[in-house]
């Protein structure tokens, strides 16, 4: 009896240990945001901003693909992409080979803007002063290079209204929150809505 009870035991320890109550996701969400949350004005801050990164990452990821695939679509789906981003090109002053090449690049830095961007996001989540310089920095690189790089009159007019006060929208969250942090630190508040408490694990 003592050993079948003691069989019984190895054998649900064995279960119990390969059957972690913290699934592996929880594990990653705590090492890249941390187990504790910050307080609720940091996170609504958070959540905006994430939505607002998340439209622009994708539609930066489809331009570059469907740009990149150009001569694909067009074999499936009879869709000159080529003819109409070069007619659009000409329209705004641009030599038709040239336009698509900088549009793919400014497609790609894009991406690359963004990506620095959520990192400044987690930063941000996770209380971190240096959070601004990543996503402020990562947004007027992205708006500078859709400025001088095309031209104002493609941000002008191909930028649509969501996606101008989107970028006011972060870029204005992001200067707000940095000032408030830093009252914080001088025996302020940054919290409107309450105090920070601890991740439920």
């Amino acid at each position: 009896m003592e050993n079948s009870f003691t069989e019984k035991s190895e054998g649900t320890e064995k279960k119990t240990k390969f059957q972690s109550p913290k699934p592996i996701l929880v594990r990653i969400r705590n090492i890249v945001f941390g187990k504790r949350k910050p307080d609720i004005f940091t996170r609504v801050t958070f959540y905006i901003n994430t939505v607002l990164w998340l439209s622009f990452m994708l539609w930066n990821v489809i331009g570059y693909f469907a740009i990149s695939s150009r001569k694909m679509i067009s074999e499936m789906k009879n869709i000159e992409v080529e003819e109409i981003i070069a007619a659009r090109g000409v329209e705004l002053g641009f030599e038709p080979g040239d336009f698509i090449t900088r549009l793919t690049v400014v497609y790609g830095v894009g991406i690359l803007c963004w990506a620095a961007v959520f990192f400044g996001l987690i930063l941000l989540y996770r209380k971190r002063k240096q959070f601004i310089y990543f996503v402020l920095g990562g947004v007027l690189f992205y708006v500078g290079l859709n400025i001088f790089y095309l031209s104002f009159q493609f941000f002008r007019e191909d930028t649509t209204s969501f996606d101008k006060i989107s970028l006011l929208v972060i870029a204005l969250s992001t200067i707000i929150h940095s000032f408030l942090m830093n009252n914080e630190r001088h025996g302020g508040s940054i919290s409107f809505f309450g105090e920070a408490d601890e991740e439920d694990v």
